[in-house]
C-alpha cells in the first residue's frame, strides 16, 4: 500500500533560509572588503598629496621671497634712475641691485600625484568633494603663475642681457648674488654698472621687468591660498 509521504516545509523553508543568508552574507563580507580597499586607497593618497604640498608650501616661501627681492630691487633701480646718479657712496651696491632685479626665479611644486589622480579617473577616491575641487583648482592657478614666469624669464633673455652683454662684465656683476653681500669668496671687479641708471634705456627696461614681477607677485596670492586650503582640507580627511 503507497503512502503519501509528508513534504518537510519547515526544514525546506529553513535551508532555504540559510542559503539565502549565506548569499546575503557573501555579498557582505565582500562590499566590506571594497569599501575597504578603497578607504586603505584613499588614505595612502590623501598622504602622498599631504607630503608634496607641505614640500610645495616650502618651495613658494622661498620663490616668494626670491620674487619679493627682485621688484624690490627694480624699485630701487627705477628711483635712482629719477635722478639719473648715484652717490659715490652708493655706486658699488647698484651691482648688487642689478644682479638682484634680474635673478630668475620658478615655482616648482612636485605635481606627480595631483596629475596622476586627476589623470587616472581615480578620483572617486576622494570623498571631499571640496578636496577634488581645490585640487582641480591648484593646477590651472600653478599654470598661470608658470606662464608669468616664463614671460619674465624671456623678457631677461630676449631684452636685457642684450643690453647688459656689452656694457659691463657680467661675470663679475653675477658674483655680486645676494648670498655674497657680505663678503665675496672671490676677486670682485668694478662694473661701474652704476652709470647705467643715466641710460633711459635701461630705466625703461627695469621698468617692464618690474611690472612683470609686480604680477607674478600678485599671481602669488591665489596660489599661496589654494595651497593653504588643500592644505587644510588633506588635513581634515586624514584625521577623521
Amino acid at each position: 500500500m503507497n503512502t503519501v509521504r509528508e513534504i518537510a516545509w519547515p526544514r525546506i523553508l529553513a535551508e532555504g533560509a540559510a542559503i539565502v543568508v549565506s548569499i546575503l552574507l557573501a555579498f557582505g563580507i565582500e562590499a566590506w572588503w571594497d569599501s575597504r580597499s578603497d578607504a586603505n586607497q584613499e588614505q595612502a593618497l590623501l598622504l602622498a598629496l599631504s607630503g608634496d604640498f607641505t614640500e610645495a608650501a616650502r618651495l613658494l616661501s622661498v620663490v616668494k621671497s626670491r620674487h619679493n627681492m627682485t621688484a624690490h630691487a627694480g624699485e630701487q633701480l627705477i628711483t635712482l634712475g629719477e635722478t639719473g646718479n648715484v652717490p659715490e657712496a652708493d655706486q658699488n651696491g647698484v651691482d648688487l641691485l642689478i644682479s638682484a632685479h634680474f635673478a630668475r626665479a620658478k615655482f616648482d611644486p612636485p605635481m606627480g600625484t595631483v596629475d596622476s589622480v586627476l589623470g587616472s579617473g581615480r578620483i572617486d577616491l576622494l570623498t571631499s568633494q571640496e578636496l577634488i575641487a581645490e585640487l582641480t583648482k591648484w593646477s590651472s592657478v600653478v599654470t598661470q603663475l608658470h606662464n608669468l614666469e616664463i614671460e619674465a624669464r624671456n623678457h631677461f633673455y630676449d631684452r636685457i642681457y642684450p643690453y647688459l652683454a656689452p656694457r659691463i662684465n657680467l661675470k663679475d656683476l653675477d658674483k655680486g648674488m645676494p648670498q655674497f653681500s657680505e663678503s665675496y669668496p672671490w676677486g670682485q671687479e668694478q662694473t661701474d654698472a652704476y652709470k647705467l641708471v643715466a641710460d633711459q634705456e635701461f630705466i625703461n627696461i627695469v621698468y617692464v621687468h618690474w611690472v612683470l614681477k609686480t604680477n607674478i607677485l600678485e599671481n602669488l596670492v591665489p596660489v599661496e591660498v589654494s595651497l593653504t586650503r588643500i592644505s587644510d582640507l588633506i588635513e581634515m580627511e586624514l584625521s577623521d
